[in-house]
């Protein structure tokens, strides 16, 4: 149990820097961490030609499901760790507590791919799937992914066309 509430420490701590959609007034609003999540989905990331997990960087938008809340969404932002060949990470679906008129659910994962000094270079994916299959060519100023590789390869910007592979799953 130990184990598991550290490898979510940053995540909840990201999450009182990141919520998103409220006004000014509303700011104040920071959606209360669940101190220990249970309901626990890891995936796998595979990236060729590979890169460092530190140029990788994950966030996870959660929306309110029950209109109420002072703000609509909040996110969770961290960087996958290495396994292997690949990266994984860990996504909590019960990361925030229902109160307070919110009831928050996961609503997708983006994936964001450092060139140069930004992550310009990234895409989202729905949280209940299977196995998502995106092209991106990394470029510092216009970063760009897509479905199919042969979109990626005709879209003219300069910049390595990387594979990246999002599976649920250990």
């Amino acid at each position: 149990m130990g184990r598991c509430l550290s490898r979510f420490f940053p995540m909840i701590c990201a999450a009182a820097l990141l919520s998103g959609c409220a006004a000014v007034g509303q700011r104040e609003y920071q959606p209360q961490p669940n101190p220990v999540p249970r309901d626990i989905r890891h995936y796998q990331l595979s990236i060729d030609p590979p890169i460092a997990a530190d140029r990788v960087r994950i966030e996870v938008i959660y929306r309110d499901a029950g209109g109420a809340c002072p703000v609509n969404q909040a996110g969770v932002q961290f960087t996958p760790k290495r396994q292997g060949q690949g990266l994984s990470f860990q996504v909590a679906l019960d990361m925030f507590r229902n109160q307070d008129g919110c009831q928050w659910q996961p609503n997708q994962l983006r994936i964001a791919l450092r060139a140069g000094g930004n992550y310009n270079t990234n895409f989202s994916v729905p949280l209940a799937l299977g196995r998502q299959v995106r092209w991106c060519r990394l470029n510092p100023e216009h970063g760009a992914c897509m479905a199919r590789e042969r979109d990626i390869r005709s879209y003219k910007i300069p910049g390595g066309v990387h594979r990246v592979v999002v599976m649920q799953g250990r």
